[in-house]
């Protein structure tokens, strides 16, 4: 089965397409008050998965889904919503489940890294519901799906710049913006972190331990007065040498769940113990 994601304005063009790539019996779901969620099998057993292909290279929201049993069951698990907070949701733009309710809520569309459901993304989504404050300028380096900023963004944070080396991360990045109506504060680019001549409120870079490292005097320079970097993809027993490496940044905060751990720093003089 295909499920293609799109709203009520452009509900009727969607299905007209899908039609006319032989997939009938189309059955439309409606997660939300702006959301639609269409789902379709193809008629004369073509391929799914080039079929998603297709539609994504035209710009949809498609991505196959399970049509029975317990890889539906685990397909459903997989797309429920996840909130943190009471004040931030994110949900895969696909999910047929109610989001009707939801507070701060962020739809992702296929592509880039990060759905909120992975570790070190939510310790440092975490971490932002803590301490962004409103008005601030957001680096967010290796952004992924774009996750990170756009959570930033709608807790208040003024304007995100989000890098990745791949250009898929950067398509994703600025599809979910506009997906969000938040184009026009999230700028994604390929540029190297070397020549993004600016400082920031707030650093994150949720790039594991070698990514980290290699950027380690780029991440520190990128940090404005009073502000903070965060880090994640890194182990337990890989912090104190991460710690290290950012210096003259100091740790402020630690956040570990399993084998994955985050860490937030600071210059010593913009904190309080």
């Amino acid at each position: 089965m295909i499920a293609v994601a799109t709203s009520e304005d452009e509900l009727a063009g969607l299905c007209d397409r899908l039609r006319s790539l032989g997939i009938g019996s189309l059955e439309v779901v409606k997660p939300s008050d702006t959301r639609r969620v269409v789902l379709g099998t193809p008629d004369d057993g073509r391929n799914e998965v080039d079929l998603v292909v297709m539609l994504q290279a035209e710009g949809a929201m498609a991505v196959t889904r399970p049509d029975s049993g317990a890889a539906l069951q685990a397909w459903f698990r997989d797309t429920r919503p996840v909130v943190f907070g009471g004040r931030l949701s994110v949900c895969q733009a696909w999910s047929t489940h109610d989001r009707s309710g939801l507070s701060g809520l962020i739809e992702l569309g296929p592509g880039g890294f990060g759905s909120g459901r992975h570790p070190t993304t939510r310790q440092l989504i975490q971490a932002l519901l803590t301490r962004i404050e409103g008005g601030e300028r957001v680096l967010d380096v290796g952004c992924g799906s774009g996750i990170l900023g756009l959570c930033a963004l709608k807790i208040g944070a003024a304007g995100v710049v989000a890098v990745d080396v791949k250009p898929e991360a950067i398509q994703a990045a600025q599809r979910n913006a506009q997906i969000n109506a938040m184009s026009d504060r999230l700028q994604a680019t390929a540029a190297d972190l070397g020549d993004i001549d600016a400082t920031f409120d707030v650093v994150l870079a949720n790039i594991a331990r070698a990514g980290i490292v290699e950027l380690a005097p780029e991440l520190v320079s990128r940090v404005s007065p009073g502000g903070w970097l965060g880090v994640a993809g890194i182990s337990p027993s890989q912090c104190s040498q991460i710690v290290d490496f950012l210096r003259p940044l100091e740790e402020i905060e630690r956040r570990t769940s399993g084998e994955w751990s985050s860490l937030i720093l600071a210059k010593a003089e913009s904190w309080a113990p």
